[in-house]
């Protein structure tokens, strides 16, 4: 099931997260976490997208004011 709000998410490779850790000035253990069995990622799985623990997810939020924001998560079991 997809909401109609939901964020978009990501899980990004591990080139693309190491790039954007760098960016952001934090290592891999900083991450906010989010849980494997989170809904956003039980539907990227549904969807035959990888979803691993340890993986790096990138959440697109659209704002009106400041475009598109994106937040970084750590997947964890």
């Amino acid at each position: 099931m997809r909401w109609k709000h939901t964020p978009l998410h990501e899980v990004l490779t591990e080139t693309q997260a190491n790039r954007a850790l760098k960016a952001l000035k934090i290592r891999h253990e900083e991450l906010p976490l989010i849980k494997y069995a989170d809904a956003a990622l039980v539907s990227l799985r549904e969807h035959e997208q990888s979803t691993p623990i340890g993986s790096v997810v990138r959440i697109t939020r659209k704002t009106v004011t400041a475009g598109d924001k994106f937040y970084y998560r750590r997947v964890i079991a």
